[in-house]
């Protein structure tokens, strides 16, 4: 396929730096995209990679942050590019969250005549051979319609025997719903490309592409994607691990339902935490929308229930005495309930494992005689000790 042999030309020229000590660094961000870097309809960092067709991008806004929109209206196949070189033996974790509002109809990645895909995720390696052009390793993460999730493959384009794929998501995924994936990637390359020098890679990644493509369907597809970065931080480690785990124990159950699935069978072999759990999320006056700000408590009640996987978290809703009682009530189960939804649906949780309720003003967390007190009253709380 043209697009994989462009991408890998570009990758095999692409220039040598010195590779400095970051043993201090966590995570390390490939993009995180801004309205202000789409530059000639392009972020930023990135350059274009038309296969064919006219691309059509552009920079979306939800929960205060961006995304990039990709649309193909069935002609035509493009994406974005940019070199990154990173150690994935040092950072294994590739992270990043996506969304299909459209799918191609009837795109299967295991057939060249319906080889089309609503978001795909490369990631390229140095080459192992030469010509570097058809000796690149990429793995390529794939939003398929068809392929069962979990499908792994080279591709059956000619002359991509060293592309090989992994099928995260499918027509069984909702809908214009957000999922955050988490992928041991020095992992996944060890599965794919086990037959070439012991499944070891021979060098840094050379870069990233992201892609769309409808082209052999004659369809249309619709998506977006954000936030990618690589990781060496324990709770993406952990939470990448219990993905796999499950995939190993309940593949029959996962492919009805979506992946990554959630923490709950994660046995995680140190002892559990005894650090207890008291998250606030506040919300805007008679609003039950979670904030997007609050991602970082978010990841803080998913770190607690991977080590801790006997608790069930109990989310109480509050608001301050504004109102009557009874919308009070309703507001705060409101305000539970979107919270529990965020876990589930942006981080995976089992919801077995949430307890909702809500209190109205019946309980504040504080006095409503001030402004800053109702404040901190329009929230939800979340208590809990191993």
């Amino acid at each position: 396929m043209k697009i994989f042999l462009v991408f890998l030309l570009f990758i095999s020229l692409s220039f040598f730096f010195r590779w400095d000590s970051i043993a201090d660094i966590l995570v390390l961000p490939v993009t995180n995209f801004n309205l202000s870097d789409m530059t000639s309809e392009v972020p930023t960092g990135w350059s274009v990679d038309k296969i064919k067709g006219k691309p059509l991008m552009r920079m979306k806004k939800e929960d205060n942050l961006f995304y990039l929109n990709l649309i193909s209206s069935g002609d035509s196949s493009f994406g974005v590019r940019k070199e990154f070189k990173v150690d994935v033996k040092k950072f294994p974790i590739l992270c990043w969250c996506w969304k299909v509002n459209k799918l191609p109809q009837g795109g299967d990645i295991r057939k060249s005549s319906t080889d089309d895909q609503a978001l795909q995720l490369y990631v390229a390696f140095k080459a192992i051979g030469f010509p570097a052009l058809t000796n690149t390793p990429v793995i390529g993460y794939i939003w398929d319609c068809e392929a069962p999730k979990g499908w792994n493959g080279r591709s059956p384009q000619i002359g991509c025997d060293k592309l090989r794929y992994i099928v995260l998501r499918n027509r069984t995924d909702k809908t214009g719903q957000w999922y955050t994936e988490r992928r041991n990637l020095y992992q996944d390359y060890k599965k794919l490309f086990g037959d070439i020098k012991g499944g070891e890679p021979q060098g840094l990644t050379t870069g990233l592409q992201i892609h769309i493509n409808t082209h052999k369907t004659k369809t249309s597809a619709d998506s977006e994607i954000g936030g990618i970065y690589f990781s060496a931080a324990p709770s993406d480690i952990a939470l990448a691990e219990s993905i796999k785990e499950i995939k190993q124990i309940q593949n029959a159950k996962i492919s009805a339902v979506k992946p990554p699935p959630p923490p709950r069978i994660f046995s995680i072999k140190k002892q559990p935490s005894t650090d207890c759990l008291n998250i606030i999320i506040e919300f805007n006056f008679n609003s039950a929308d979670v904030d997007g700000s609050y991602t970082n408590e978010m990841q803080k009640i998913v770190e607690y229930m991977i080590k801790n996987p006997a608790a069930k978290l109990k989310i109480t809703g509050h608001t301050d005495n504004t109102g009557s009682d009874q919308y009070n009530l309703v507001l705060s189960e409101k305000r539970a309930d979107s919270v529990k939804n965020y876990l589930v649906n942006h981080f995976n949780v089992d919801q077995q494992r949430l307890i909702t309720r809500g209190v109205g003003s019946a309980n504040p967390v504080a006095g409503n005689d001030t402004e800053e007190g109702c404040k901190n009253n329009r929230c939800v709380t979340i208590d809990d000790c191993p």
